[in-house]
């Protein structure tokens, strides 16, 4: 028997039932055993239990690894941003004011700077949990940040920077995101690409692939768009689709212009438009094939409500000043005047994102709250539409619903809805007659506690201009008036928004 398996022994049998056997001291563990004092067993069985032990572990050699090093991580080209821009980064990777994340790194990667290395682990960490952020990461992780990636499973999307290595050799989400790159840069070489590898790829990766030509997505792309229509997967075939529905153009979209032609009917009564639709027997095969379905409308939306609606978000807008000289606004004003209204305005919302035309873009965005969200979700669908207009029509858009910049501003302002879908920059102007507006609600009002405006405000702040902050002192120091009923509540609220302000200006200064 083993020594140690004396002592276990002993141990469960007990010292008053076993003696304790310690071998001669012929060697450094036997001479120490034999210093033990016998006369207490309990003792000698324990510290007998922990110099074994001890003298165990510290006889095992350390484990070693025969695997070669790996190659050490070419220099860095790109310089790592200041130590304080490297501080509100660290912030934000801890959880603090993680919204703010995606400004940090676009702003770095607009000004040539990379992550410090002590970020990387993190950084590479929220990619690899937040696919959306993973184009925003990727621009400034310098040859350290993909080196690390490249030793690290679970951070395989990130590719190598030789293209054709991670095209043939990276993992679906590399080559996603390469996908992605190679879009902005050459639509035309991406898309030949994606066709050389299509008839190989696991449907999934087609699923995920496809969507990459959203990016660049132009008529060049048809063809193959075409093609992807007869695909096996539905989800393949339902992008395509919906991808050919923006290309006005295209073929889907004519074939499309002509079924809304054959069923549209019109008469005019007392000079205005009246409009209805009697929809002809189509063939199942062919419109499943360009993305109708004919079979499961939603709940309290009936069967030829739904196909109408499918169809008219597929058809050019151009179509429809060519039935009726009509503009954007007359046509809206026809369509409530039908039974159709639902699917004809929110079939228009849906064609104007997908086509991006402004034009319809303005005149629907103040008909967003009836939107119902049967095609693309009621928020994405507002927010798309706002990202329609360029900088200057958004600002002047919006503008144009403070018709007087004296009217107080809380959750039932005409503007308020728009503004928490509109996750773009605003202009200075449009954030000082906001926070004027609220001013003037806190000041006048006799209920206070309008939730959804406190909510929406510190939304609001990480959208706000914060060119203002200089400012702020002197404008909005006493925003909130001195009345018990709203200083315990609104303090916090206005504390919370100039915070983040004066955050995303120190951030961007150093930046």
């Amino acid at each position: 028997m083993s020594l140690w398996q004396d002592v276990i022994t002993t141990a469960l049998v007990g010292t008053e039932r076993r003696t304790l056997t310690l071998t001669p001291a012929t060697n450094p563990l036997g001479q120490l055993l034999s210093q033990l004092n016998p006369t207490n067993p309990e003792a000698t069985l324990l510290s007998a239990a922990g110099a074994i032990s001890l003298y165990h572990r510290a006889g095992q050699r350390a484990i070693s690894d025969n695997q070669p090093l790996p190659q050490p991580c070419l220099p860095d080209d790109k310089p790592p941003c200041s130590p304080r821009a490297a501080q509100y980064l660290k912030l934000m990777l801890q959880k603090e004011r993680v919204k703010l994340l995606p400004e940090w790194l676009t702003a770095a990667a607009t000004a040539g700077y990379r992550v410090p290395d002590y970020c990387l682990p993190e950084l590479l960490e929220v990619g690899r949990t937040s696919p959306p952020l993973r184009p925003a990461i990727l621009p400034v992780l310098g040859q350290r940040g993909r080196w690390l990636a490249a030793h690290n499973p679970d951070w395989n999307y990130v590719g190598d920077e030789d293209i054709e290595q991670t095209w043939t050799r990276g993992s679906l989400d590399a080559r996603k995101l390469l996908l992605h790159h190679l879009r902005r840069e050459h639509p035309t070489s991406a898309r030949e690409r994606l066709v050389a590898v299509w008839q190989q790829e696991s449907s999934d990766g087609r699923i995920a692939l496809v969507d990459t030509l959203q990016i660049g997505l132009n008529l060049e792309d048809e063809p193959f768009l075409e093609m992807a229509l007869d695909d096996r997967r539905q989800e393949v075939r339902r992008q395509a689709a919906h991808l050919l529905a923006q290309l006005p153009e295209s073929a889907l979209c004519q074939r499309m212009q002509q079924r809304i032609q054959s069923a549209i009917t019109f008469r005019r009564k007392r000079n205005r438009l009246h409009l209805d639709f009697i929809l002809p027997d189509y063939n199942e095969q062919e419109i499943t094939r360009d993305g109708i379905d004919s079979k499961q409308p939603p709940q309290l939306l009936g069967n030829k409500a739904w196909i109408i609606l499918q169809i008219v978000a597929a058809t050019p807008l151009s179509l429809w000043s060519e039935l009726q000289e009509e503009s954007p606004a007359e046509w809206i004003k026809a369509a409530k005047r039908s039974e159709w209204d639902h699917s004809l305005v929110e079939g228009w919302a849906v064609a104007a994102m997908g086509q991006q035309n402004t034009e319809w873009a303005e005149v629907i965005l103040p008909f967003s709250s009836t939107f119902k969200g049967y095609l693309i979700p009621q928020n994405k669908l507002i927010a798309g539409l706002i990202n329609v207009l360029s900088p200057e029509q958004r600002d002047s858009f919006l503008l144009n619903l403070f018709p007087s910049s004296k009217v107080p501003f809380d959750s039932t302002h005409p503007a308020f809805t728009l503004l928490t879908h509109c996750h773009s920059p605003w202009s200075a102007e449009l954030t000082g007659i906001v926070l004027d507006g609220v001013r003037r609600y806190l000041a006048k009002t006799d209920n206070p506690y309008d939730w959804s405006l406190s909510t929406g405000l510190k939304e609001f702040a990480y959208f706000m201009s914060p060119e203002i902050v200089p400012e702020l002192s002197t404008r909005f120091n006493n925003i909130v008036p001195e009345r018990s009923a709203l200083a315990s509540y609104w303090t916090e609220v206005i504390d919370e928004v100039l915070a983040v302000l004066n955050l995303r200006y120190e951030m961007g200064r150093e930046i």
